[in-house]
């Protein structure tokens, strides 16, 4: 076939991959986004080998779909070290275009890595429960990383992040801005620190602003210069203090509240 070469945005990995397998060609497909790269080998049209740093496998596949951006050349003829592929071609790709129909949606709202998210000075009009990784994602919101910056703090693909992001947004809780000449370096002021401090001592007892005063520590900050930025990375690292899930999740609401109002 004639040399297959471009960019992530003008062609979907998915479509790539359909072509290649469709003509059943032999080869090696590089990809590299900045400091990031993979390899995907077919043979006779068949996937049977990716790699992406340490990583092989499956996973690399599901990984290199998640790239919303990057360049693209494919090798004829170059051959694997090995196969670690065994999940058959057709049911990678019917998940790639799984992935890409969700995809559409979130395109609409983030058409790069290099969008940036603040929270939302209205907030969310109704009650919103949070996931774990969704907490984790608004930890790493402060108006100046991007999407793939994002994805890099928490190791996961631009995909993921950015359908977390997405839900977010949707929800109430964040809203897209323009990036910054620099990032915010505003405070929370002490009210803040004294509703926490009573809230979680409801749950945690006594010790608790003590609980509080080591995570503001490790987070190498102070009470009294507290930046707004690292609000919710300390909400969710003293969170995780708490065993009960069900005083977890109701601690986790009411703080969020109060993220809102800040």
């Amino acid at each position: 076939m004639k040399v297959l070469t471009g960019n992530l945005a003008q062609l979907s990995l998915v479509d790539i991959l359909k072509l290649l397998s469709s003509g059943r060609q032999t080869g090696r497909l590089d990809l590299t986004a900045g400091p990031n790269s993979g390899e995907i080998y077919l043979q006779d049209g068949i996937i049977v080998h990716a790699v992406s740093g340490v990583q092989v496998g499956e996973d690399v596949i599901y990984t290199l779909m998640g790239w919303m951006e990057g360049d693209f050349n494919f090798v004829a003829g170059a051959a694997p070290s090995e196969q670690s592929v065994t999940i058959p071609t057709e049911q990678l790709l019917l998940e790639g275009v799984r992935r890409a129909e969700e995809w559409g949606d979130i395109k609409s709202m983030i058409p790069s890595t290099g969008v940036i998210f603040r929270l939302s000075p209205s907030g969310s009009a109704g009650a919103v429960s949070l996931q774990p990784e969704e907490w984790q994602v608004l930890a790493q919101v402060n108006g100046a990383r991007d999407v793939a910056e994002i994805a890099d703090e928490l190791g996961q693909d631009e995909f993921t992040v950015a359908r977390w992001l997405y839900g977010l947004t949707t929800a109430g809780l964040l809203e897209v801005m323009e990036k910054p000449t620099s990032p915010p370096r505003a405070t929370i002021n002490g009210g803040f620190f004294g509703r926490l401090d009573s809230e979680f001592t409801e749950v945690m007892g006594p010790l608790a602003p003590l609980i509080v005063d080591e995570e503001i520590e490790a987070l190498g900050e102070t009470r009294e210069s507290f930046p707004r930025e690292k609000v919710a990375a300390l909400v969710e690292r003293v969170s995780a203090e708490i065993g009960d899930e069900q005083k977890r999740l109701r601690f986790q609401q009411i703080m969020l509240e109060m993220l809102k109002g800040l």
